[in-house]
């Protein structure tokens, strides 16, 4: 069987070899961005030496289907989801033909029982969107909801073929927040296992660019030298641990959710902390976050 062309073996987080044996949990629904999720998660599990588990969810009995009097045949959900765990694992050991791989069905709500199986995970995979979705849809409802419930990095992978060019770059946000913090540890760990080079991005403008002309006494260069600061600060350590890493720098004055979707065209993965600087109690998604999430065209991982 031949790779999938939608993604790429190497279009996967990574951390340095882990002292846990937590392992990487995939949620599979059956669904063509569950397949091309599954091979991601097979090689960023092979990638930094854990198990891979496979969990199925089926919700049954559907309430939407009750009273349509329909053939048991067309009913046998559990058939159906054993079918596609099956093909699941196929793909995973197609993948990386020595992973260690366990898979589960289950039964249940899919977000109450994935949300509890992330807690005994290091990351949680999950293709963008289900079953249900429409094709302008690009972030699932099942996949929205884990977001904003598990605190597991979380990386949300996209059905977009053809998959990156080997040489397309790591993306990270950088707002100097301790969920920033995260992503870039992350993000300098992925570019160094895959041999991608590193593109760091730092925006601070959340208003419109022409509205800057009102403030009396804005230099513009001396915003952007005191960015470019704070980001190389951002980036000491890391650098220092990853010193063969490529990085590229770029400081934006404009908004950073827009900023860094334009940079994720032709990333190999994008990478953001679930939260930045203007935290706000009790909402466990910053806007860009939530932006990336839904529109970003590379797979995102979500962490901190």
């Amino acid at each position: 069987m031949r790779p999938d062309p939608s993604t790429h073996p190497h279009d996967h987080p990574t951390t340095a070899h882990p002292v846990d044996h937590r392992p990487v949990l995939l949620a599979h629904d059956g669904s063509a961005a569950a397949h091309v999720a599954a091979r991601w998660a097979a090689a960023a599990a092979a990638g930094t030496g854990r198990p891979l588990r496979v969990a199925t969810v089926r919700r049954w009995p559907v309430p939407e289907l009750s009273g349509l009097d329909l053939p048991p045949d067309v009913l046998d959900a559990e058939r159906a989801a054993s079918g596609a765990l099956d093909a699941a694992v196929l793909a995973c050991r197609d993948t990386a033909p020595d992973l260690d791989v366990h898979a589960e069905e289950l039964v249940g709500d899919p977000v109450e029982l994935l949300a509890k199986l992330a807690g005994e995970a290091a990351l949680l995979v999950v293709g963008s969107c289900g079953q249900t979705a429409h094709p302008d849809v690009l972030l699932g409802s099942t996949a929205a909801e884990l977001s904003r419930r598990v605190v597991t990095p979380l990386a949300v992978v996209r059905r977009v073929p053809p998959g990156p060019p080997s040489g397309a770059p790591v993306v990270v946000g950088v707002d100097g927040s301790p969920c920033s913090a995260a992503a870039v540890h992350a993000a300098f760990a992925a570019a160094a296992r895959d041999g991608r080079p590193l593109e760091a991005v730092h925006a601070w403008l959340d208003l419109p660019v022409d509205a800057l002309g009102a403030l009396p006494g804005l230099d513009l260069r001396l915003v952007r030298a005191k960015a470019a600061a704070l980001l190389d600060g951002e980036l000491a350590d890391a650098r220092r641990e990853y010193p063969d890493v490529p990085v590229r720098t770029v400081v934006a004055v404009d908004r950073p959710a827009a900023v860094l979707l334009e940079r994720a065209r032709g990333a190999g993965l994008l990478v953001v902390g679930r939260r930045g600087r203007a935290h706000l109690r009790g909402v466990p998604l910053g806007s860009v976050s939530h932006a990336v999430l839904h529109y970003a065209p590379c797979p995102v991982l979500l962490t901190g």
